[in-house]
């Protein structure tokens, strides 16, 4: 049956993208609050919203069911791997990996229990190859990937301290590292005129002007592979972006959740974890999580890397606010220990799987008109709709993202994500066939209205 869409004029869109019923009514909801009701803490927490969380609710309720509710809105904005949910599901649920023990019910380390701490050490040895095996005592374990970029955010940086993100770059970015520790994000902007791009020489400019206006660069923070882009940082690149921050004795933290979703067979990922030495071992910390990779975010497991004696030992107080069930732990760590499974099944069948939908969605975008930038890594295209939009603006997107969800699709619009050049969207395609094949229609149709509606508005 085909998809029934519900795409409003442009003018009618613009007139609502920015402020939808539901908004209003949470904004009428939380009015400033009486003098000493909360803290102040509390306040820049409230004063710095995300838009995922804007618009989770309404498209969760509303969500894709190819029986329950075939007009439902198809979500790929959400950066989740459901190539091999059926598989996931089947390897977790065999008895080794979810039997509840007496020990599953009382008091573990709260930094990662030993059996998961030792298998991930193992799987990252395995597929980095460093000159030497990764020592479980380095790795600390906390409830996700954010809980950890907020965890060093508050070990690292002092209030109003400067970390510095290349952009476009994943919207939480910003939320994890000011939300409570209160440092100030400060984007490298990278646009569409250098391909999303930047010399290392542009860091080192950058760094040096903040320290001149008397601030403290405490932090880099580099996605590799990348989120939206999808592309893998060379190992030359990452190298002099280590040497330009130890000069300038500023940590580098590189978040490589999405190590083991590369999709091209013409490249090869290099984590910072096989590098024979760095500028400033000190002060470099990798992040990994199986939210991605493994398909499994509601697992809620992520880790830091680091030689750093004093980040670790702060790092392993504050998991007592971001601990993991044991017993959530035990089957990520069955899960990775299964090499059978995971390293001859689930790792190639995943990257296969993610090249063939990769494939298939660039095809279909590039045939409406579509500007797709190459992607090696992740689950996600970055694409350009500025062909569909006139006049080409921040307005103008956040009106087509609407005309989108409206129409039954959601995307993420790349303002959300720091973006300097209106027009861009990420499109994520990890979803099962039907879903991609009905998403991409009801992208096709949306741009095909909303273009002749713009040219007929327009004249």
């Amino acid at each position: 049956m085909a998809d029934t869409l519900n795409t409003p004029p442009l003018s009618s869109v613009m007139a609502t993208n920015t402020h939808t019923q539901e908004q209003q009514q949470q904004h009428a909801l939380l009015q400033p609050p009486p003098p000493r009701m909360i803290s102040e803490r509390a306040h820049q927490t409230l004063s710095y919203p995300t838009f995922a969380s804007q618009y989770t609710k309404h498209i969760q309720e509303d969500l894709y069911h190819p029986l329950d509710n075939p007009q439902g809105i198809i979500n790929m904005a959400q950066a989740v791997n459901r190539l091999l949910e059926e598989e996931v599901l089947a390897r977790i649920n065999k008895p080794d990996a979810l039997t509840l023990t007496s020990r599953h019910q009382y008091y573990s380390d709260t930094s990662g229990i030993t059996e998961l701490r030792t298998a991930i050490a193992n799987l990252l040895t395995r597929h980095h190859k460093p000159s030497k095996s990764i020592n479980p005592d380095n790795l600390v374990v906390m409830n996700g990937v954010t809980a950890c970029l907020d965890a060093l955010s508050h070990t690292l940086c002092d209030p109003n301290d400067v970390v510095i993100t290349p952009t476009p770059v994943y919207g939480r970015i910003y939320t994890d590292f000011h939300d409570r520790s209160a440092a100030t994000v400060v984007p490298l902007v990278c646009s569409q005129e250098d391909n999303f791009s930047f010399d290392p020489q542009e860091l080192e400019k950058l760094i040096q002007n903040i320290e001149d206006e008397g601030r403290c660069v405490r932090a880099l923070v580099l996605l590799n592979p990348h989120n939206p882009l999808g592309h893998i940082y060379s190992n030359s690149q990452l190298r002099r972006l280590l040497e330009i921050c130890a000069q300038h004795e500023v940590h580098v933290i590189i978040d490589e959740i999405y190590a083991f979703s590369i999709f091209d067979e013409e490249e090869s990922f290099s984590s910072v974890l096989c590098f024979k030495s760095l500028p400033d071992a000190q002060r470099t910390h990798v992040v990994w999580g199986f939210s991605k990779d493994f398909s499994v975010p509601g697992f809620r497991l992520g880790m830091i890397h680091s030689l750093n004696p004093w980040v670790l030992s702060c790092l392993r107080t504050l998991s007592h606010y971001h601990s993991c069930p044991q017993l959530i732990q035990h089957a990520a760590a069955t899960l990775i220990n299964d090499e059978e499974w995971c390293d001859d099944f689930y790792i190639p069948t995943s990257q296969q799987r993610l090249a063939e939908a990769y494939q298939k969605t660039r095809q279909r975008l590039e045939a409406m008109g579509v500007v797709v930038r190459r992607a090696k890594a992740g689950l996600f295209i970055w694409a350009s709709m500025q062909a569909f939009m006139q006049p080409c603006t921040k307005e103008q997107e956040m009106a087509l993202f609407m005309a989108l969800v409206n129409g039954g699709v959601c995307i993420l619009p790349g303002q959300k994500l720091q973006c300097v050049n209106p027009g861009w969207f990420r499109i994520v395609f990890a979803v099962p066939e039907e879903e991609l094949d009905k998403g991409l229609s009801r992208i096709e149709a949306v741009l095909s209205v909303w273009k002749k509606t713009s040219e007929s508005e327009s004249s």
